[in-house]
């Protein structure tokens, strides 16, 4: 599976909701696959998508998603566990998990060496966990997650393709943009 489809495909699927990227190709991504104001674009902030989106779900009643990485969610396994504990029922994190370091020069990240996200998730007490490995099946896990309670935690495995070019983002403007469209 391809981040930049089931990024259009969540796209598809998210309505008016925010969603917080992950620094680089997701953000990329996200930019180019439909930008909005209810976007958040993480640029510079490796390791903190899932902490921001769980802070915005903290602080609304509207279904956030977190588009976040494997390399950036594991500088920050602390995000897990108090997903867990706060119990957010508006959170999605979706973890694209490519098994690479890919902003530091695509080393192997531990996601290849066995470990589990979605088991750590689980261990963390977020009951509702998987992991998937195609479109299809990451479709339908995540119609279901925007219908029902969480917090959610999938892991969608997908293989790297070329870069898209660098969305033009300016990090105080998608702050502005963002707190606005909150107060609409």
């Amino acid at each position: 599976m391809r981040r930049f489809e089931a990024t259009q495909m969540v796209l598809k699927h998210a309505g008016n909701s925010p969603i917080v990227s992950n620094l680089g190709p997701t953000t990329d991504e996200l930019w180019h696959a439909g930008h909005r104001d209810r976007n958040f674009y993480t640029y510079g902030s490796m390791g903190l998508c899932s902490s921001i989106a769980l802070g915005m779900a903290l602080s609304t009643t509207e279904r956030v998603i977190s588009l976040d990485g494997d390399g950036s969610l594991l500088m920050n396994l602390g995000t897990i566990a108090t997903i867990g504990r706060e119990q957010p029922k508006n959170l999605i994190v979706l973890v694209w998990d490519n098994e690479q370091w890919g902003q530091t020069g695509h080393q192997p990240s531990h996601t290849a060496m066995g470990t589990d996200l979605s088991q750590v998730a689980q261990s963390c007490s977020i009951e509702h966990t998987t992991t998937v490995d195609n479109l299809e099946d990451l479709a339908s896990v995540f119609t279901t997650a925007m219908k029902e309670d969480g917090p959610w935690f999938i892991v969608a495995k997908i293989e790297e393709a070329e870069y898209l070019p660098v969305a033009p983002i300016e990090p105080e403007l998608t702050l502005y943009r963002m707190r606005d469209s909150f107060s609409s």
